[in-house]
C-alpha cells in the first residue's frame, strides 16, 4: 500500500526547522504526532493559489451566502468543515483570481515556474544525508541536460519585509535541502542548480516577485541543516524530553 506522502518517515524541511526554533526534543514530538494539531483549517489563500498555479487537491469550498447568520447558511458551513473543506467568500476568491493572474502573466513565469518539457509541478523528491533520510515536494523543477531550475511558490501579506525575513523564516535552510534533494532525485550536479522564490503579495495590489538564491542564501542553509542532521543523528530513538535542563542566560534584549 502506498503510503501518503505527508506520513512519510523522512524529514521534511517544515519539520527540521522546528529543530531550530524549538529544539530537538519539540521537533521529534510533532514528528512523531505527539502534539496536537490545529483544531480547524485555517482560512489560507497561499495555499489556494498553490492549488491552481501547482494542481493538487481541491479542499477549498466556495460559499454563497454573504454571512452565516441563517441557521442554513451555519448548517452549509458547518457540513463543509467537517468534510474537511476550507470556506472561502467569494470576496476572497476574487482576491485569489486576480493573485493567480498576476503570478502567470509575470515575464518570468514561463521560465521559472510555467509548464514545458522536463518540468514538473508538485515532485516529490527522496535522498539520504549522514544517515537522515530527507524529503520534499518541489513546486516547480525543471531539468536541462546537468542543471537544475528549482522555485518555490510563496504568498505573503507583508511583502516589502519578505526578503529581510527570509533567514529568520529559514528560508534559506528549504533552499539547501531542495537543492541536495533534487539533484540527489534526479541525478543532476547541485552546482548547477538555479533556486527561486516566486513571491506573491496576497493583498492589494497583489504584487509578483521572482527571488534567486545566490551562494551566501545556500550557504546559510548548509549550515543550519548541518546542525539539524547533527541533533537528528545525536537523538536518535530517544523519548522526547521537555524539562529543559540546561539553564538559559538571559541578555539584554532591549531594543
Amino acid at each position: 500500500m502506498q503510503v501518503d506522502y505527508y506520513e512519510r518517515p523522512e524529514w521534511s524541511y517544515s519539520q527540521m526547522k522546528l529543530v531550530l526554533d524549538h529544539g530537538i526534543d519539540y521537533a521529534v514530538a510533532k514528528k512523531r504526532g505527539l502534539l496536537p494539531e490545529p483544531k480547524s483549517p485555517a482560512i489560507d489563500l497561499g495555499q489556494l493559489a498553490h492549488m491552481l498555479i501547482l494542481g493538487g487537491q481541491d479542499q477549498f469550498a466556495l460559499s454563497e451566502w454573504p454571512d452565516y447568520r441563517t441557521k442554513a447558511a451555519r448548517e452549509w458551513r458547518d457540513s463543509q468543515e467537517d468534510a474537511g473543506k476550507i470556506v472561502i467568500s467569494k470576496t476572497q476568491w476574487k482576491a485569489i483570481e486576480q493573485i493567480v493572474t498576476n503570478i502567470e502573466n509575470h515575464p518570468h513565469y514561463k521560465k521559472y515556474l510555467g509548464p514545458g518539457k522536463n518540468a514538473y509541478h508538485e515532485l516529490e523528491l527522496y535522498a539520504t544525508s549522514d544517515g537522515v533520510k530527507l524529503r520534499g515536494k518541489s513546486d516547480y523543477l525543471k531539468k536541462s541536460g546537468n542543471s537544475l531550475i528549482i522555485t518555490d511558490l510563496k504568498t505573503t501579506a507583508q511583502f516589502d519585509d519578505w526578503a529581510r525575513k527570509a533567514y529568520y523564516r529559514h528560508y534559506d535552510l528549504q533552499a539547501a535541502i531542495y537543492t541536495f534533494i533534487g539533484a540527489a532525485a534526479v541525478n543532476a550536479k547541485s552546482e548547477f542548480t538555479n533556486y527561486y522564490f516566486c513571491v506573491a503579495e496576497t493583498v492589494e495590489p497583489y504584487r509578483v516577485q521572482f527571488m534567486h538564491a545566490n551562494i551566501e542564501f545556500i550557504e546559510s542553509g548548509e549550515r543550519k541543516l548541518r546542525k539539524c542532521l547533527d541533533a537528528i543523528s545525536e537523538f536518535g530513538d530517544k523519548d522526547p524530553n521537555f524539562l529543559i535542563e540546561e539553564v538559559k542566560e538571559l541578555g539584554d534584549y532591549s531594543l
